[in-house]
């Protein structure tokens, strides 16, 4: 999967691959607003053209990071089953860049119940809650495709959403 760089080349040389986080330091300046615009994605196109992603569908996650995220998230992997990856989708278009929901967001007041159901002490804020809130709107896009009406209207809506979210620069 293509993308403009937007950390810097060493980012993680001490940490190995970690989840981004907000105001991650390792984000260069011109890294901070291709991320926020969301213009990191525009080579993405190269591999919607070959085949390998769609223009809609669940953002993938590097393999290194999807593996670990599996372990910590039951039925991570499902989110992605029979589907391309798409350079833009539901989680692009309602969440932040890290899978945080925006200050506005419909779905913020269920945020705890829908991280930590199970109220598990010290894990509030784990860096897996925003995956988990991404992993949501994917497993809802999947639904979505069960019916070609929902399918239809789901992929306009995000269609005519993502440059939106772009040009209001909403992707922080």
């Amino acid at each position: 999967m293509l993308k403009f760089r937007s950390m810097r080349p060493d980012a993680e040389k001490h940490t190995g691959p970690v989840l981004a986080t907000v105001g991650d330091p390792r984000v260069t300046k011109v890294g901070k607003f291709l991320r926020r615009t969301r213009l990191d994605e525009i080579p993405q196109f190269w591999n919607v053209f070959l085949g390998d992603m769609s223009l809609v569908g669940p953002r993938p996650e590097r393999p290194e990071l999807a593996e670990q995220l599996a372990m910590a998230i039951p039925y991570f992997e499902e989110r992605m089953r029979d589907l391309k990856p798409g350079i833009t989708g539901l989680a692009q278009i309602f969440l932040t860049y890290t899978g945080k929901p925006p200050p506005d967001s419909r779905i913020l007041p269920f945020q705890a119940d829908l991280t930590n159901p199970f109220k598990v002490e010290g894990a509030e804020n784990a860096l897996a809650d925003d995956m988990r809130m991404k992993m949501l709107y994917d497993l809802a896009y999947c639904a979505a495709m069960e019916h070609m009406r929902t399918y239809v209207v789901t992929e306009i809506e995000i269609l005519l959403k993502t440059p939106l979210v772009m040009l209001r620069a909403l992707g922080t």
